[in-house]
């Protein structure tokens, strides 16, 4: 039997407790037997502003997902670093299925605010067609208005954070208190290394 591996795809600029928390989440309720935060290093529709440089981000990851409930089962991957950029994600499942997929069985772990967009993803036709897509609520957007609606699983009792990194990223920059949005591995990170 293959082993489902949930795919979360983000740049984690930076990692937060929201982020965790969902994958924990997928973990417990039995979404998946392992998710993997895939540590995007160019998204093809963000401005790279100030974008802190990837192999921080994924240092920051690899602290927040060894500190979860589920070390073991959530994991970060660098896969992205190593693909052509900007990186899109049915180049990154299209690697992972032709070198993994006999043992394992993706899916994609994605917000509300993504699945409104999804039609602009390159060949999002070839992702939705073979790879389940579970979307997880974001405040202010709606999947019943989406298109996909009802070709994706809707996770309606997933953990809803009001936090994100544009938000953590003008914390830091004002000088404000960051740790009720980090664990305090990735916070101590940021200091050390005086990001954003």
């Amino acid at each position: 039997m293959k082993k489902r591996v949930l795919l979360y795809f983000g740049s984690f600029n930076p990692v937060h407790r929201g982020h965790i928390a969902l994958a924990e989440y997928a973990i417990s309720d039995g979404f998946a037997d392992q998710v993997v935060l895939i540590v995007s290093p160019q998204n093809p529709h963000k401005e790279q502003g100030d974008l802190a440089a990837e192999f921080s981000r994924y240092e920051m990851c690899q602290a927040a997902c060894a500190a979860s409930q589920y070390p073991e089962q959530i994991q970060v991957s660098a896969v992205e670093f190593t693909l052509p950029r900007p990186s899109y994600t049915i180049d990154t499942l299209n690697f992972l299925t032709e070198n993994f997929g006999e043992q394992m069985e993706f899916s994609i772990l994605m917000g509300a605010d993504n699945i409104e967009n999804f039609h602009r993803w390159k060949s999002y036709e070839q992702i939705i067609d073979n790879y389940p897509i579970l979307v997880y609520p974001r405040a202010g957007y709606y999947l019943s208005r989406s298109q996909f609606a009802d070709r994706v699983v809707f996770l309606e009792n997933a953990p809803l954070f009001d936090i994100s990194a544009t938000e953590i990223r003008k914390a830091i920059a004002e000088g404000r208190d960051i740790s009720d949005m980090v664990i305090p591995e990735v916070e101590q990170y940021i200091r050390n290394n005086k990001l954003w």
